[in-house]
């Protein structure tokens, strides 16, 4: 559901679809005019949002065009703080990439050698990035830069963060999401079993190579169950990754309710990091390119209703995605608007004449329909450099 601000309805409006004033109470149904009365109750009540999965709509143009920009006023502001708090957040999201990279690689290490491995320094490390992510959601704008030169860890903890946030755009429990990060960061302890010659190739991979390659699951499945005496539940994370939702995938080529709810959320995050990352024999390819690839393939081999929450909470250009308006803008996106991938929130960094912004500024394209992105970019291509970008952002709204 979207929220709505109290102060930004006026009387006369209704929505498409029922309005909450929290998830079990009923403002109004579908269609129904809400009144000033209404209104006057919830500002009484001191009700400062309202929940809706449908559209205002208004009698008046103008009230309709008032709503509109006030609207976009607000979610401009809002997204201004959110980024301010983001920026200043990012040295612990360093840190905490770096020591989880310190943890795990010391479990699986302990673990392929059968030397009393640990699982609870994994899990603590599973709450914390639930806690930051959480608290913070705009972070999974950072991982596609951290991923770029990618190893087992980065891999997975980088689906960590990624399935954070589809989890909250899925209302799993905090306990829910804890549990889903955590079997995630140990999905990949079966590729210790893949020689490194392989991992390494440039080149085609053979028949062999291929069945070593596809064999990873098991192994990781018997050495969390077996070796660290992980549950199942935790465990069939690793054996299912790499099924597909019709049944194409491997190893066991289960499909539909036969994959675990916490694997129908892997499966879509591992593809997308796997894509997004660098390979031996290309560079990293494009959030946008990583989107697009999830929803030719997503008719086969994902859970739809999770693919479909997925795109909603990260937009066809994916948060963090350095874009090209169709003024020649270059900017960043930095907020998915649900129901509309197409049209996100655009950080602007270069006008187009390639000169950053003298304050901050940014393109709601919800509001904007004389504007779309004309295509994505790499930030070294656009001579974007994000750290000194950051550091601008933290100037111009202090």
């Amino acid at each position: 559901m979207t929220r709505f601000q109290v102060k930004l309805l006026r009387p006369g409006v209704s929505f498409t679809k029922p309005v909450y004033i929290d998830p079990t109470n009923m403002l109004a149904a579908a269609n129904v005019i809400i009144t000033q009365s209404d209104l006057d109750r919830l500002n009484k009540w001191k009700i400062e949002e309202v929940l809706s999965a449908g559209e205002p709509v208004y009698a008046s143009k103008k009230d309709e065009a008032d709503f509109m920009d006030g609207q976009q006023k607000l979610d401009i502001e809002n997204i201004r703080k959110d980024l301010k708090n983001l920026i200043k957040m990012k040295p612990s999201f360093s840190a905490l990439a770096s020591s989880t990279e310190g943890v795990l690689r010391n479990f699986y290490e302990r673990i392929n050698t059968n030397n009393n491995p640990q699982s609870n320094d994994v899990r603590s490390k599973a709450e914390e990035i639930t806690n930051l992510v959480t608290d913070n959601p705009l972070m999974v704008i950072f991982v596609a830069e951290y991923i770029v030169e990618t190893n087992i860890y980065k891999h997975v903890i980088a689906c960590s963060m990624y399935a954070v946030r589809l989890c909250m755009a899925l209302d799993f429990s905090r306990p829910k999401i804890v549990e889903q990060v955590f079997a995630i960061l140990m999905m990949d302890v079966g590729m210790l079993k893949v020689p490194q010659t392989i991992l390494d190739k440039a080149e085609k991979l053979n028949e062999t190579e291929l069945q070593i390659i596809h064999a990873h699951p098991v192994h990781g499945y018997q050495m969390l169950t077996q070796v660290a005496k992980i549950k199942n539940t935790i465990a069939s994370v690793a054996l299912q990754h790499q099924e597909h939702f019709d049944g194409s995938g491997y190893p066991r080529k289960i499909k539909g309710a036969e994959m675990s709810e916490y694997t129908r959320v892997a499966s879509i995050i591992d593809s997308f990091v796997a894509i997004i990352s660098r390979k031996p024999y290309r560079r990293n390819r494009l959030p946008y390119e990583a989107m697009k690839e999830l929803l030719t393939l997503g008719i086969y081999r994902y859970d739809p209703v999770y693919l479909k929450t997925f795109l909603d909470s990260h937009a066809i250009y994916p948060l963090g995605s350095i874009v090209e308006l169709s003024d020649g803008a270059t900017g960043m996106v930095v907020y998915a608007v649900k129901g509309k991938p197409m049209r996100p929130v655009v950080w602007v960094l270069r006008d187009a004449k390639g000169n950053r912004p003298t304050r901050s500024e940014f393109a709601h394209l919800l509001y904007a329909a004389d504007k779309f992105i004309s295509k994505a970019k790499y930030p070294e291509d656009a001579a974007i450099n994000l750290d000194m970008e950051y550091e601008q952002l933290m100037k111009q709204i202090q």
